[in-house]
This record gives C-alpha cells, structure tokens and sequence, in this order.
C-alpha cells in the first residue's frame, strides 16, 4: 500500500480516535461531511442572493 493511501478503518485525518465501533464511526464521518456540504450551500445561496440584490441596485438605477 502507497503511503498516501489510507485503509477505511483508519481515524480520518484530524480527529482524534475514538472508542467508537466502525458503523458508529463512519456515519459521524458521513454526518460531518454533509454538514459541511450544507454549510457551504448556505454560504452559496446567501452570495447569490447578495449578487441579485446588488445587481438589480445597480440596473434598477437607485
């Protein structure tokens, strides 16, 4: 095995093991990406509508 490649059992890079069983430690991993998969649709729907508002300033000649 190449050095960066990782086996699935392994804690993922920046958390610290746990005493967790591997079902219980793979559904906070999954749990934690889709929170940051949320977070950052958040962040995208809140830019675009900032991009709307000042765009339809700008057009609408306020």
């Amino acid at each position: 095995m190449k050095p960066s490649e990782t086996p699935r059992s392994e804690t993922p890079t920046g958390l610290s093991p746990s005493a967790d069983p591997e079902p219980q430690k793979k559904r906070k991993v999954i749990a934690g990406r889709g929170l940051v998969m949320f977070i950052a649709g958040v962040a995208v729907a809140a830019f675009c509508l900032y991009a709307f508002v000042a765009l339809y300033g700008i057009y609408a000649g306020t």
